[in-house]
């Protein structure tokens, strides 16, 4: 539902006109339909200004070609915000969004890709071939693409350190639970020095992710800027969660291996925290470029 509530919605939000935030947000904020975000393709999936999805006009349509790759909902969404160059004269200020809905000719999904983890949504591939889109379904105006994608990404973030921090409070929860129960030597082993330095370093991590969530969420509602912050609290929580879901089953032991217990899913989900909206490498490229610029201000 991040995907859906802050990649799709946001951006049409924030950037649609009155007629298409009254075509495509409705039925998106009532379940009834979800939404996704094209901006990765295959071989640019950190370089969001080096976009290779071609948008031509051609009378009152615009014809898009191309690629958008790991794309979250895809086969759920019934719509998508896409971007795609149409100045490359321009580089990164020549890429626009659209949206584009499922039905459209020349639109098409690739598999389904088997995933580690978050297996309960679809990964897939957008494929346009000669889709032709209504022009009067370009989101703000030409060359504001790259714009409106880096803003996007800034208040998903936060969408994505809340479900990072999300799997390392369960996997928190989880491994003090077993601990408490756990008899070993003749007393639960969270009487054990070793699983208490790990419940320690648990919780210091969700509480610490949690204050750089919140601190990020509350400048957006301020409107301030809070690109540094997002990054900081995705950076945090996505760390937070793949620590902890492996300490949860250091401290499960064989039992965090099976399905049985919901450590192990943990572990697969907390993955992809630290990868989608932007990977770990980039989100400290993002806090220490905001630094130096704030420094040189």
């Amino acid at each position: 539902m991040s995907v859906n509530n802050s990649l799709y919605l946001g951006p049409i939000n924030k950037f649609g006109n009155d007629k298409q935030k009254e075509e495509f947000i409705p039925p998106y904020t009532t379940g009834e339909k979800v939404g996704c975000f094209g901006l990765s393709e295959p071989g640019n999936g950190s370089d969001a200004g080096a976009a290779s999805t071609m948008a031509i006009k051609k009378g009152s349509n615009w014809i898009l070609n191309g690629t958008k790759s790991w794309i979250t909902n895809a086969h759920e969404a019934k719509a998508s915000v896409v971007f795609a160059t149409t100045d490359k004269v321009k580089k990164h200020k020549g890429i626009s969004a659209f949206l584009v809905r499922r039905e459209y000719p020349g639109f098409s999904l690739g598999k389904k890709e088997d995933k580690l983890g978050i297996r309960g949504s679809s990964t897939s591939n957008l494929i346009f071939e000669d889709c032709s889109i209504p022009e009067e379904n370009l989101l703000g105006e030409p060359g504001m693409g790259f714009k409106i994608a880096m803003m996007t990404l800034d208040a998903g973030r936060i969408g994505i350190a809340s479900q990072a921090l999300g799997i390392a409070q369960a996997s928190l929860e989880v491994a003090i639970e077993y601990a408490n129960k756990r008899i070993a030597f003749g007393a639960p082993i969270s009487k054990l020095q070793s699983i208490q330095n790990k419940i320690a370093d648990m919780a210091l991590r969700v509480e610490s992710a949690r204050l750089l969530t919140w601190r990020a969420a509350v400048l957006k509602d301020e409107h301030k800027p809070f690109t540094k912050e997002a990054a900081m609290a995705k950076l945090a929580a996505s760390e937070a969660a793949t620590f902890n879901s492996h300490q949860c089953i250091q401290v499960l032991g064989g039992m965090g291996y099976v399905s049985d217990m919901p450590a192990e899913r943990h572990y697969r989900d907390a993955r992809i925290t630290e990868i989608y909206e932007g990977t770990s490498e980039i989100q400290k490229l993002v806090i220490a470029g905001n630094i130096f610029k704030e420094y040189s201000s």
